[in-house]
C-alpha cells in the first residue's frame, strides 16, 4: 500500500473554530516604546468589542539591534489583557539574552498554561506587551533599536 495520491482542497479543522478563526497582528515598537513598557504597556492587539475577548496563542518577537545594545537588569516580558496589572496570558519571556544583544535576535511567547481570571477581565480588553521588570530598560544611547512582535490569536464571542 504505499503513498496515495489525493486530488481537491481539504479544510484544516485546527485552524478553524467557527467564528473564532486564527488571526495576526504585527505591531513595530520604536525604541520609545520599548524604553516605557514598564509604565506604558503596548497594544498588539486591540479591545474586540462587547461581549467579545481575544485568545492569546503566541507571539514571535524580533529585535532589530540597535548601535548600542539595549540593557535590563530585572526586566522580563509578558502578555497581559489591558495593562501592566492585568492577567498575565503568556508565560514570561526572557529578556537576558536577547534584549541586551549586538545582533538582530528572535525569541517566542508562548500562551500560559491556565490564566484564570474574572470575565470581566478578559471581555472586551486588548492584549499588551508589558515589561514584568522592577524598572525600564535603559541602554541603545543611540535609540534605534527596534522590536516587532507578530501575534497569533483568536477572537470568541460570548
Amino acid at each position: 500500500m504505499g503513498a496515495q495520491k489525493v486530488k481537491g482542497k481539504f479544510a484544516a479543522p485546527l485552524l478553524s473554530q467557527g467564528t473564532s478563526d486564527l488571526r495576526y497582528a504585527d505591531v513595530l515598537l520604536s525604541n520609545a516604546d520599548i524604553k516605557a513598557l514598564r509604565a506604558t504597556p503596548k497594544t498588539l492587539v486591540p479591545a474586540p468589542g462587547t461581549g467579545k475577548m481575544l485568545e492569546f496563542l503566541s507571539a514571535v518577537v524580533m529585535l532589530k539591534a540597535g548601535t548600542n545594545v539595549l540593557a535590563e537588569a530585572t526586566a522580563n516580558l509578558a502578555v497581559r489583557y489591558k495593562d501592566g496589572t492585568s492577567v498575565q496570558v503568556s508565560q514570561t519571556i526572557e529578556t537576558t539574552g536577547f534584549i541586551d544583544q549586538a545582533a538582530d535576535q528572535i525569541t517566542y511567547g508562548l500562551a500560559k498554561l491556565d490564566p484564570i481570571t474574572a470575565r470581566t477581565v478578559a471581555e472586551n480588553q486588548p492584549l499588551v506587551l508589558h515589561n514584568l521588570g522592577a524598572g525600564e530598560f535603559t541602554g541603545n544611547a543611540a535609540n534605534d533599536a527596534l522590536l516587532k512582535v507578530k501575534v497569533a490569536y483568536r477572537v470568541h464571542t460570548f
